[in-house]
Formats: C-alpha cells, structure tokens, sequence
C-alpha cells in the first residue's frame, strides 16, 4: 500500500512538470558493503524554487532510475528503509544528467527498532524447471552452497551421491555454465550461499541430447543449476584460509571469483599435509571421523567462462599432485556353502604419488540463429607411483589353511585426449533441425611393475613363491560420427531420426619376467603374465524418437537399433581370434503428467542391453593376488535388462513442502556374473594356474533370473515450533542375484532397509544446526550359503552457533552404531569435533578459528560389506586427539567490505527481491 500510495503521488505532484521541456536524471542505488543493486528506493527530487513541487520514483530491478525534470535547482534525496538517507544539491540545465552510482549505508541502530516479516515461498514450477528460492532458508553467513541444498526439500545424499527428488545429479551448473569441468564437490565449496540468488532443478541432458534433441536410453537424473546473484556489473567474491596444527601438520585453502554477465573466472588453490577440514561446516553429515593416513595433497586449477553475442568459451585447467597413504584392516567371514567356515583377516598399507593435469575446452558458436557450432576438447596427463603390501592369514573353522604376503610396485604414465564437435542447421521451418556429430579420442598408458609374494600353507611350507617384474603399454584410438534429423509434429511435438558409427581399437602389450637365480635377473619370461593383442569394436547404430511437450502432459517414445562387432586378435603366448557380432533392439517409453498444485507424474519404460567388455571376453589371466586368480570367457554373450518405473512429486509453495515418490522394478537375462572355483586344497587350475587351499578361480559367465524391485520416498516439510525444516527419506529394495559356486547354481535373495531423517534450522543466521539420523537395515539368504544380517544406525549433531557478539561454536558430534548379527560382532563409538572462533576487522570478514577434531580418540572406524559370497568388516584408520588454529578472510567485491545478506538473519529487504513485507514497530 506504501509504494501505491508513494507512487500515486509521485504521478499527480509531477504532472506540473511535464508541461516544458524536460530532461533526464539517471543513475543507480547500490548497498554499499555488499554493493548490489537496491531495487524499491525512493529517489525524491524538490524544486529549491518552490518546495510544493516534488517529483520522485522507485529504483528498478537492476537498483536503477530514470527521472524526467525540468532546468532549475534542486534537493535530491536517496532513501531506503534500513539505510541512512542521501541528499545532494543538483542543478539541472539544458541536458540529461547522469548523476552515477549512490552507495547507502546500512543503519544499525534503525535496524534494531524494527522487524521485517517477509512470506519467501520455497519452491515454484516453472514448465519442468523446479527453482529454489535460497531466501527461504536460513543459513549461517559461512555456509556453502552445499549447506544451503542440504536444507532444501527433496535434496539428501546417499551412497556418496547428491540425490533430489528421488533422481541422482548429473551434473552441477553455475550459471548455466559447466564448472571445472563437471566438478559438482568444487562447485558446492566454491560457491558461497550469499552470492546465490537461486537454484534451479531440472531433467539433465548430455550435451548430445541437447544439440540432437533425440534422448538417451538410460535413467532419468537431474542437473542443478545455481544461478548467482549479479546484480552488478561484476560479482567477486572468495575465501582464503590458513592453518596449522598438531605434529607440524598444515593446511591452506584459498578461491577468488569473478563472475559477470558475460564474463566469469574462478581460481582455487590448495595445499594440505593433513585430511582435517580447516573449518567444521554443517554438511558432514553422519560419521564426523577424519581420514587419519599421511598425505601430501597440492592442486591449482583455474576456470574461465567468455560470452559475447550469444558465444560462449569455457576452460577449466587443473594441476594435482598427491602423495598418500592408506592402512586398513579387514576381516572377511564367508557365507556361501562352498567356503562354509572359512575367514580370513588382511591388513594392508598402500603408497601412491600422482601427479595430473587436466584441461576442459568448450566453444559454443550461437550468434547465427540459423546455426550453431559446439566444440570440445578433454585433455588429462598424469604420472603415478604406487606400491601395496598385503598380508592375509585364512583359516577354516578355526584351523589355519593358508597365510600370504604379497606385495606391488608400479610407475606408470597415462595419456587421455577427447575431442568433439556439434554442428547443428535450422532447415527453413520452425523445429526442422540437421544435426552432425564427430569425435575422436586417443588414451595410452605405459607401466612397470613388480611383485614379490609367498604363500604357506597350513604346515607352513612355501606352497608358492613369486618374484616378478613386468612391463606393459596399451594404446586405444576410436572415433565415432552422428546424423539426425529433428521434423515438428503440431504445435507441440517432433520426430527425430538419426544414425551413429563408432570404432574403436586397442593394442596392448604386456610382459613378465619371472626372476633367474643363476643369472640373478629377471630373464626368464612368464607365458602366464605376458600377452599381446588387438581388438576392436565397430557398432552401427539408429535411432528414432517422437516427443510431445504440453503445459500437462509429455509424452516421449523411441528405441534403438545396434549392431556391435568385437573383433579380437591374440599374438602370443597364443595364437587365437575371434569374431563376434551382438544386434540389439532397445524400446522405450515416457509419460509425464503436470497436475494442478504443483503435482507431477512420471511413467517411464525402457529396454537395455550391455555388450560384454573386450577386457571380460579376453582370456587373459590376472595374477596380481594369487589368492584371487581371474581371467576372461570369449564365449559371452550380452545381457538384456527390461525396467519400468514411476514417480510422484508434490509441492506445496505456501506450506514449504515437498514430496516424492519413486518406485522401479528391473529383470536382466544373460547378465554376466562370476564362476568361482574355490580350492580345497593346493591345486592347478587348468594345468596352468597354482591355487592354493583357500584360494579362488573365477571367470565371467552369463547367468539369467536377475531381477531388483526398489521405492524410496521422501517428505520435506517445515516444523513451524521449532523454526526448521524436517527431511525424511524411506528407501527399500530387494535384488535377486544368481551365483555359480564350485559349478553349483544358487540364488542370494538381498533385502536393503534405509530410513533417514534430517532436521535442519531455519531460524536465523546466527543458530544453525543439521540433525541427522539414518538407520539401515541388510539380510541376504542363499539356499547353499548360511546368509548374512546386519543393522546400523548413525545418528549426528552439526550446528553452529553465534552465541556472543563475535565468538563462534561449531561442532560435530556422531554416534554410530553396528550389529553384524551373522558373527555377533555389535559395536558403538562416538565422533566429536568441536570448534571455536571469532569474527575479526570492521568488516568481520576474518575469522580466528581453533579446533579440536575427534577429542574422544576412537583410532580407527568400522564399514560392512554384503556380496553373494561374504560379508566383510573394513577398518581404517582415523584423525583421532588432533587441533589446528586456522585464520580465514572473506574476499567480497575485492575490498574485503560488507557483510553477509541481511535476509538471512531476518532485517533488511535484500536486494533483487518484490515480496511483500510488514513492519512493525517493537
């Protein structure tokens, strides 16, 4: 009503005016620490001639404002609730003025006799496009922008993977533009949530799809899309942050950004000689511990985004080098009938070096309407070392049957090129596309190795000893070449035809050398590690598709028709080849139907096949663990899937919730299991291969009834008592498996329960926590097997807390709890780091932190592991008894000024935001 009211007179007390000639004033209103734009000031200008005429506006969206007056001298006023008001004296002559950018300050003592309420709905449809709206949540001035979708419905992770609404993401997008490549973790702790002005959610396409306009056969997932707040010509921002701690152990962590409309750089660096964050953060969810091994991790990268008259060019390069070690434990209990009894406990303590490169190069040529051209390039280098030893002891009910020592030593050098280009042709016609597709990629990889191991059997006696170098190179070229055709179909849908070649080839050279003590070298050749092939596999593919795309329903159906040929030629120690060809016929089907109220439903069907890969068809022998023997089977076949899926999403804008509901079920024949011969006692597999008691023979076969039925659902909805948001996630499925054990068939049925809540604030900026508990459920059954059963459950606090003017607590604290009921071993230990800082300078843009990580010293963590044949408990070890002092500074606008947005913490009307507000006076 204010702005009504504000605007109706500014309209009548300025039609005096108009009546002469008139000029423009112009210029923009900016927030002066942040220094984005301020939309809704009020721009007052009063004749010092006569004090009755007044004339004024409001800034726009961009914070600008266009005034039209006549010559004469004026009182101009710059006013903006929250802010302290600006007034100059102008004169205005016989032209247009522009009088520039005005910069208000922010005023603290008005901010604390007022507050503002604003209604922030969460969440909007726009066609298939979910977006996000950040101000709907609170987060800590700190947080990332993982933080922040961590708060978010519908968003959670599982398995390692950033799930939403029920689909996996792709890919994470900032700005539209692809970031380091398509680093999704670099994005989420790059990007702070202040510079966010909101995330969009929508069905990920390769960028094939998208030229194309024909869909892949494969799952649905999703992109993100944060989109920032420029509200200015440039946005920058960054973080730098320094620390050091117990044992000499140090950390650095530092990005600057600089994004525009058109323009965009972003360059990290990092060094570390220690896993430990530098700072806790609420997005380390459930198990607190810390990677607790030595390391030596450095990496720069930079990427950069150029866009002019619908012309994009975007590069990220990246520089690592990584030094670390890894020690675990490990005890494995056997179910399956044919190593009934059997457990065997291992250790083992790897070392790697690594050194990479990687560039990214996209062109995107868009200024033709009639045409566009894309262009890619991925280029990777990288030299490694790498050596492991393992010690393992086996034993059968209780009884010893055998113990090893083995150990490996590589260096290695790999090359990966990728190359790509897209043209793409409007043919007259709205809708009527070509498009042409063509690639090329070229990878080599060069190794030498050595192995030294000993085998004992259960007396003790050297039942094998192996003392081996060897030396490999592989080489893999492949081009490929598309066609399609894209032919509107009625106002809202099209036809797509296309074909594709590929060709691929690989050469591979591999020698072993076993050690001549008469000679004392290595000289004598081992036929059994050593192998020179070819291969190479051409496929010929089509594919058609017709897409429907209304406001309410969408439609989509199409297949693929493939014809692969593998061809394999083998020079030594054998000489043998062979030939095959695979056809496939891959239909599928998709329906969705957009509801009112924000309701959507998905109907999806489609039919698969996998190819067998060359390295399972080739029949060569591995020997990197003589307790594990495999090989390939030439006399594969490949495996067709069917699967059918459906889903529901819901919405509430007002209410702030969200809903999904997924459900799949999935049949493969021919899937390519193991056969597994298991020794009971020292044996030669196939005159060839010595096999000690205990040990295992597998090679890949086809095996039919494979079947998963799996649902999830997940409810977000806001707790309005408790000021926060309650995420619960229900995931259940059930996965059919065969296995050939010992040439005997049998089935694992395997049950998997999950069910998860997580609580996030959203109170204000300066209380923010994540409560998080997620329990699962595991059982397998196998009719020659006894079967396993297991129960976890990890439930966590991550909070930070603003609880006196400047001073800062953070914490992490876990509790994790295991029951393997198939060995009775159950177990519970608790996780806690604790933080403690302060904010520094005028602009509290430095922070002095300390923290201690895993105070209650539990040394080393627990996993399980469920297959067909075992089930395995891993320990590793961890940080334990740790603290670093670190020192942080916000870079915002490259003068270290401004504070966080005011939105978050509940005063202020932030900048580019309409919603409306009431204030009342305390």
């Amino acid at each position: 009503m204010y702005r009504i009211l504000l605007s109706i007179f500014f309209i009548l007390t300025g039609f005096t005016l108009f009546a002469q000639k008139t000029f423009t004033l112009k210029g923009n209103v900016i927030d002066s620490h942040l220094e984005g734009s301020l939309p809704g000031a009020t721009i007052l200008l009063i004749n010092k001639g006569d004090t009755i005429q007044k004339s004024g506006t409001i800034t726009n969206e961009h914070g600008e404002f266009h005034l039209k007056v006549k010559p004469g001298q004026y009182d101009f006023q710059v006013s903006f609730i929250g802010y302290k008001e600006i007034k100059r004296n102008i004169t205005v002559e016989e032209e247009s003025i522009n009088l520039g950018q005005f910069k208000l300050i922010e005023n603290t003592e008005f901010l604390q006799e007022i507050n503002i309420t604003e209604t922030l709905p969460p969440t909007k449809i726009k066609g298939d496009t979910t977006v996000f709206n950040p101000e709907a949540f609170k987060v800590n001035p700190d947080a990332t922008a993982g933080e922040l979708l961590a708060k978010m419905p519908g968003f959670y992770e599982m398995d390692g993977k950033l799930i939403v609404e029920g689909e996996e993401v792709a890919e994470i997008l900032v700005d539209g533009k692809k970031f380091f490549g398509n680093n999704m973790n670099q994005a989420l702790e790059t990007i702070p949530n202040d510079v966010i002005k909101n995330i969009e959610v929508y069905e990920y396409k390769s960028d094939e799809e998208k030229f194309t306009g024909l869909k892949k056969n494969e799952e649905d997932k999703k992109t993100v899309n944060i989109v920032t707040n420029k509200s200015k010509k440039r946005l920058v921002f960054g973080e730098v942050a320094a620390g050091y701690g117990k044992e000499n152990k140090y950390g650095f962590d530092g990005n600057i950004n600089s994004f525009s409309d058109n323009n965009s750089i972003t360059a990290t660096a990092k060094s570390r000689n220690v896993n430990a964050p530098l700072k806790l953060n609420n997005r380390r969810f459930g198990n607190s511990s810390i990677d607790g091994n030595d390391i030596q991790d450095d990496s720069f990268g930079i990427n950069l985004v150029k866009s002019k008259n619908k012309n994009d060019i975007e590069f990220s390069y990246e520089l690592g080098n990584q030094e670390y070690e890894n020690k675990s434990s490990n005890v494995t209990t056997y179910t399956t009938e044919a190593l009934a009894g059997q457990v065997q406990n291992s250790s083992s303590t790897s070392n790697n070096d690594v050194d990479d490169h990687r560039m990214n190069l996209r062109v995107s040529l868009n200024s033709n309407p009639k045409n566009r051209l894309m262009l890619y390039t991925n280029l990777s280098l990288s030299d490694n070392e790498s050596s492991s030893r393992s010690i393992s002891d086996t034993y059968l009910n209780g009884n010893s049957l055998n113990s090893n020592s083995n150990l490996n030593t590589s260096e290695g050098q790999n090359y990966n090129l990728n190359q790509n280009i897209n043209y793409s042709r409007t043919l007259g016609k709205k809708g009527r596309t070509l498009n042409l597709t063509a690639g090329f990629n070229h990878s080599k990889n060069e190794s030498d190795g050595k192995q030294l191991s000993e085998t004992l059997n259960e007396s003790d006696e050297v039942s094998q000893s192996i003392n081996r170098i060897s030396d490999s190179e592989s080489k893999n070229t492949g081009i490929d070449a598309g066609l399609s055709y894209n032919e509107p179909i009625g106002k809202k849908g099209f036809a797509s035809i296309g074909y594709r070649f590929n060709y691929n080839e690989q050469k591979s050279d591999k020698y072993g050398y076993n050690f001549n003590q008469d000679e004392n070298s290595y000289s004598d050749l081992d036929e059994l590690t050593t192998n020179n092939f070819e291969n190479s596999t051409t496929q010929n593919a089509g594919r058609f598709s017709y897409n429907m795309h209304g406001k309410k329903h969408g439609f989509s159906l199409g297949a693929d028709l493939e014809l692969t040929t593998l061809k394999n030629e083998e020079s030594f120690p054998n000489q043998t080849d062979f030939d095959k060809d695979f056809f496939s016929f891959k239909p599928y089907v998709r329906y969705s139907l957009n509801l009112k109220n924000q309701k959507r439903i998905r109907l999806n069907y489609m039919s698969r096949t996998s190819t067998p890969s060359v390295r399972d068809l080739q029949e060569v022998v591995d020997l990197s663990n003589p307790l594990y023997i495999s090989t390939g089977n030439s006399e594969l076949d490949q495996s067709r899937s069917h699967a059918l899926m459906a889903s529901f999403s819901k919405s509430n804008m007002k209410k702030g919730s969200h809903l999904s509901i997924h459900a799949m079920a999935t049949t493969t024949n021919n899937t390519v299991g193991r056969r597994t011969i298991v020794a009971s006692q020292d044996t030669t597999i196939n005159g060839l291969y010595f096999l000690p008691a205990g040990g295992q023979f597998s090679e890949p076969v086809n095996l039919d009834g494979q079947y998963m039925l799996s649902t999830s659902v997940s409810y977000s909805f806001p707790v309005k008592k408790l000021k926060s948001k309650l995420n619960i996630n229900t995931r259940a499925n059930l996965s059919h498996n065969p296995t050939f054990v010992n040439d005997k068939k049998a089935y694992t049925d395997s049950w998997n329960l999950n069910h998860g809540m997580t609580l996030s604030s959203n109170i204000n900026e300066k209380i923010d926590f994540t409560f998080s508990s997620s329990s699962n459920y595991r059982k397998s059954t196998n009719a020659s097997s006894s079967g396993s059963e297991y129960f976890s459950q990890t439930t966590s606090l991550n909070m930070y807390w603003n609880f006196l003017k400047d001073l800062v607590f953070r914490t992490n604290a876990s509790n994790n709890y295991q029951n393997n009921f198939s060995t009775n071993n159950e177990d519970s230990y608790w996780h806690l780091n604790l933080g403690l800082s302060t904010k520094v300078f005028k602009s509290k843009r430095g922070e002095i932190s300390f923290t201690a990580y895993d105070i209650l010293s539990k040394e080393d963590q627990r996993s399980h592991i469920v297959t067909d044949l075992y089930t395995a408990d891993y320990y590793s070890n961890k940080l334990n008894n740790f603290y670093m002092f670190t020192f942080s500074y916000k870079l915002r606008d490259g003068k270290g000024k401004g504070k966080h947005r005011r939105h978050r913490g509940g005063h202020g009307r932030y900048p580019g935001a309409y919603n409306n507000y009431n204030m009342m006076m305390m």
